[in-house]
């Protein structure tokens, strides 16, 4: 009789209670500019914290459209004249660093918040989960909030 026991998926809560199986990596100086920048995680994410390096502020985001401000509107505003114009990202300023961030992804964008390239560095804590096993995050896909 084979033991077929389930894989871990994206509700399953002990893989999240555990520590996280640590995750680190840099850019290489300030190589964030005006194309995204995606960090693709092996496994799900369990915490994230991101550091900016170069003394320029850096765009956090879930999707290149959100790092990009061309996400969907969440507050019910309209963007003008239909043009999606809204920022789905969060702002790390100049040499500094997040605190720890309580986030399931599979993958983050960055991208450079003003005239200046940036850079950053990554810790994560990652989960069982393959990346394959949790869901997109899109706006189009109902997640609000991603751009």
């Amino acid at each position: 009789m084979p033991l077929n026991w389930p894989a871990a998926g994206p509700g399953d809560v002990p893989s999240y209670q555990m520590s996280g199986i640590p995750f680190v990596t840099s850019s290489n100086g300030a190589e964030v500019s005006t194309t995204p920048i995606e960090i693709r995680f092996p496994n799900v994410t369990r915490f994230i914290v991101v550091r900016e390096t170069a003394g320029y502020d850096l765009r956090v985001g879930f999707t290149a459209n959100g790092v990009s401000a061309k996400g969907a509107s969440v507050s019910g505003s309209q963007p003008s004249e239909g043009i999606n114009d809204h920022r789905n990202y969060f702002v790390v300023k100049a040499d500094e660093t997040t605190p720890r961030l309580e986030v399931r992804c599979k993958s983050l964008f960055f991208l450079r918040a003003g005239n200046d390239d940036a850079g950053f560095t990554l810790l994560a804590g990652l989960t069982p989960i393959r990346p394959m096993d949790f869901p997109v995050l899109t706006g189009s896909k109902g997640f609000v909030g991603m751009g």
